[in-house]
Order: C-alpha cells, then sequence, then structure tokens
C-alpha cells in the first residue's frame, strides 16, 4: 500500500519525468557529440595516410618522366630498366587509382554513419518526456516510449559496421610500394 502511495505522490512522478527528460537530453547529446566525431574521422581517415601516398606517388611519376627524357640517363638504361620503370609508372597511377577509390568509400562509410546519427537524434527529439501533471499512467506510457525508442535506436546501431573496409588503401600501398621499389632497382642497378 505504501507503495502506491508512493508511486501517486507528484513529487515522485515529477522526479521520474525529470529523469526520463534527462536521459533523453543525454541521448541526444550523446548523438551530437558522435557525429561531431564522425566528420572529425572522415576528415581525418581520408587526409591521413592516403595523402602520404598520393603525393608521393603524383610527385614520383612525373619526375620519373622528367629523368627518363633525359639523353644522359637513357642511355644508360637497358630493356630490362625500361620496363622495371614503366611498370613502377603503371604502378603508381594504380595506386592513385586505389587512393581515390579508398576516400571515396571512407567518405560513404562515414556519411553513412553522420546519416544513422541523425535518424537516432530524430527518434530522440520526436518526444518529450516532461508532462504539466504527471500520472502513474502517464509515468508508465513514458517508460514504455523510452525503451521503444531505445530499442530502435540500437537497432540502427546494430545496423552500422563499425568500421570501413581498408582493402582499397592495402591495394594503393602495395601498388605504391612496389612502384617505390622497382625505381630503386633501377637506380641501384646503375650506381657504380
Amino acid at each position: 500500500m505504501a507503495n502506491d502511495t508512493f508511486k501517486n505522490d507528484p513529487n515522485y512522478l515529477l522526479k521520474v519525468c525529470e529523469g526520463l527528460e534527462e536521459l533523453r537530453r543525454g541521448n541526444k547529446n550523446d548523438i551530437r557529440e558522435s557525429q561531431v566525431k564522425q566528420v572529425d574521422g572522415l576528415n581525418r581517415v581520408i587526409s591521413d595516410i592516403n595523402k602520404y601516398l598520393l603525393t608521393v606517388a603524383t610527385a614520383l611519376i612525373p619526375i620519373i618522366f622528367s629523368l627518363v627524357t633525359i639523353n644522359e640517363i637513357r642511355q644508360k638504361l637497358n630493356q630490362k630498366d625500361g620496363n622495371l620503370i614503366a611498370a613502377a609508372i603503371v604502378l603508381l597511377f594504380i595506386s592513385l587509382v586505389f587512393g581515390f577509390i579508398h576516400m571515396i568509400t571512407e567518405s560513404s562509410f562515414f556519411r553513412k554513419g553522420i546519416r544513422s546519427e541523425e535518424k537516432k537524434l530524430k527518434m530522440w527529439s520526436s518526444t518529450s518526456f516532461w508532462p504539466g501533471v504527471p500520472s502513474p499512467s502517464k509515468i508508465k506510457e513514458y517508460i514504455e516510449e523510452y525503451d521503444s525508442i531505445k530499442k530502435n535506436v540500437d537497432k540502427i546501431l546494430s545496423e552500422m559496421p563499425m568500421e570501413s573496409t581498408n582493402n582499397f588503401l592495402v591495394a594503393q600501398g602495395v601498388s605504391w610500394l612496389l612502384g617505390l621499389l622497382f625505381i630503386v632497382f633501377v637506380i641501384f642497378g646503375k650506381l657504380p
């Protein structure tokens, strides 16, 4: 009996509503912070390793072409060296292509994450647990609504992969490294 009296106490019910409202706001704030992290992640991932590989590959290709056109250097190159240089240039171009594909896949992954966070934010923003006069039935309804939203948010979270694929970054790095090794083989093969 005392428990029923306690549940009918307006102060208790108001505290429950305040607690639910605090949880709802906390969830909204967590989602906003997550959105900011997703955007930061998008910018950081796209620019870190990828930009270094792209920069070096982009710089090496014209340097190699320029050096190969110099008569003194061209005369010292045999057929094997020419094949290695051609393979290196092709591999560096492939590295550039994989680098751009990697940027696109990372961008797509983070955009999906941002859209996912937006869906969750809309769910938490669609309601408020702040009644004028709280009642036990209203509190029960709010708790059920909170649980329902939480389930839907958890479902969205479970459908979103935790990380994107690194296959294109690996392919970019491998082709970049092979291209660089071929150039090194030619250079060290011609050193006295």
